[in-house]
């Protein structure tokens, strides 16, 4: 079965391959995803070619015995060169260039390298290539020059990549390419294990093979990642959406309570979108409320007692100390008291999970802790009030 994999794997590929040369508005598509394209074509092409039986069909007409396997050697290593090309394109753009310069150059040199020592080697067609010829020299030089290079292109992606997906923010983009960046490490693991076993057999005598075809295990599952990494973006989104629709719910709900004092107190800041969010959706609902309630913040900052902090002290939660400022601030804008003070808002990552997970939190402090209920009271006595008042958690 693992044999005929590699014959799949070539329309798989040419699928992917041609999925992302598709131009999107009208615009070509960029650098990156040309050398991705080619990525999958090249490797696509090279298990096909290396498939038992295109092998055994080329060994009728081919000049040299295993020239075929040269073949398929060479596209494989041709994607690794844009798998690398394409981490340096991410990663370090102005230099793509210099980098597909030096790379070819050691790309020629090396199948050069290999046409050599196989002319030399003095073999005869065998599927079985690696197992049969473990102990010739020149077959051994041959494997290690194939998988060196692959490794070695698999590593300058990932150096390159790894790091930008850290950047990255949370979504199917960030998966997407940590699937392929894992890919590309398994890919590793695979030319380190295939190149491991004829170096142990020439030196020592002794076989690696084992009774689990692992080369070609670990090498479908690289194409496995690297194809669903390489194609999340456009059906991700889709297998997610039930998710995102919960959490956006959960987040909606927990947030009810502060913005409905909020927007009780300040009604200007409502959004006016046309509707509620069954018929625009919960998600942009979620956003519009995150909205209203920093727009209310904004609004009643000023009317929050100066002293707040000092009230709650140096230890407070951050999410406490912030629920009671907006507590205070009603307060204050309940008895037309301007302070005309700044509290500063807590810093996140402008993206709507971080607001919305936040402010979760800043309303259940609102509605739910006794020191925002002692802050509101502090306040409230500090306008000579006896403590009742001051607004309600709603």
């Amino acid at each position: 079965m693992l044999i005929w994999l590699n014959i799949l794997a070539l329309p798989c590929a040419a699928l992917v391959a041609a999925y992302k040369l598709i131009p999107v508005n009208g615009r070509r598509p960029a650098e990156g995803t040309r050398y991705l394209s080619a990525f999958f074509l090249c490797i696509g092409l090279g298990l096909a070619v290396m498939s038992h039986p295109v092998l055994t069909a080329i060994s009728q007409v081919e000049p040299l015995p295993n020239l075929g396997r040269l073949l398929g050697n060479s596209l494989e290593m041709l994607a690794a060169y844009f798998l690398g090309a394409l981490g340096h394109s991410i990663a370090r753009p102005s230099g793509t260039r210099r980098w597909l310069r030096r790379y070819a150059v050691l790309l020629i040199g090396a199948i050069t390298l290999m046409l050599v020592l196989l002319a030399t080697a003095g073999t005869t067609f065998t599927l079985n290539y690696v197992n049969a010829y473990s102990r010739n020299p020149a077959v051994v030089v041959y494997l290690l020059v194939f998988f060196g290079y692959i490794m070695l292109c698999l590593v300058t992606f990932i150096a390159n990549v790894g790091g930008y997906v850290r950047h990255l923010a949370p979504g199917v983009l960030r998966v997407g390419l940590s699937l392929v960046v894992a890919g590309a490490a398994l890919g590793i693991v695979w030319a380190g294990w295939s190149g491991l076993r004829p170096v142990v057999t020439l030196t020592t005598g002794r076989s690696l093979a084992t009774t689990l075809p692992v080369g070609t295990t670990l090498g479908a599952i690289c194409l496995l990642l690297w194809l669903i990494g390489a194609t999340l973006t456009a059906w991700g989104d889709r297998i997610t959406a039930p998710l995102r629709w919960w959490r956006a719910l959960r987040e909606l709900r927990r947030i009810q309570p502060l913005w409905r004092a909020l927007r009780t107190a300040v009604p200007q800041v409502a959004l006016d979108t046309g509707g509620g969010w069954p018929s625009a959706g919960v998600e942009f609902a979620l956003y519009r409320r995150v909205i209203e309630v920093r727009d209310a913040q904004l609004t009643l900052r000023p009317y929050a007692h100066p002293d707040v902090s000092e009230w709650l002290g140096p230890a407070a939660d951050p999410a406490t100390l912030e629920a009671a400022v907006i507590a205070s601030a009603l307060v204050g804008h309940a008895r037309g008291r301007n302070y005309g003070t700044e509290h500063p808002f807590q810093e996140l990552d402008a993206s709507l999970a971080s607001e919305s997970a936040w402010l979760s939190e800043v309303s259940r402090q609102f509605t739910g802790s006794s020191e925002v209920q002692r802050i509101r009271r502090l306040a409230d006595t500090s306008l000579g009030g006896d403590g009742s008042q001051g607004g309600s958690a709603g």
